[in-house]
């Protein structure tokens, strides 16, 4: 989304805001640079008059400020957002895993399709019909 130390910064959290008399589709999205650890966030929104979006962008200090002074605006977060199924959902990943017995050969294979939920459902097993040893 924005970058920081010359690398992407992730994602904590989105603040959607209440629209006001210039803009609506607001949201504050805010974030930590992975290499200093310092604040970094996004100010989004749309100007209603002419349907032009802006984008500002702060760091460390002014992070705090920007917090302090749209706090009160806050419609929802992205943490509200309560997602009820223990199945996994929305965008997924696979994740493989190989079992080994004592000797370090390779006894089964397990795949699970994951989420960025941390809900996990197992899809696939199988016991390898070759030898995992050289």
């Amino acid at each position: 989304m924005f970058s920081h130390c010359q690398t992407k910064s992730r994602i904590v959290e989105t603040w959607f805001l209440h629209k006001n008399k210039e803009f609506h589709r607001r949201k504050l999205i805010l974030g930590i640079c992975p290499i200093c650890d310092s604040d970094v966030a996004a100010l989004v929104e749309t100007r209603i008059k002419d349907g032009k979006m802006f984008r500002q962008v702060f760091y460390k200090k002014k992070v705090e400020d920007i917090i302090a002074l749209l706090i009160n605006q806050v419609y929802y977060a992205s943490s509200d957002a309560v997602k009820k199924s223990k199945t996994p959902y929305g965008l997924c990943y696979g994740e493989n895993k190989e079992i080994k017995n004592s000797k370090g050969e390779i006894v089964e294979i397990r795949q699970k399709r994951c989420d960025f939920f941390g809900c996990k459902e197992p899809i696939f097993r199988d016991k390898p019909s070759y030898s995992s040893s050289s």
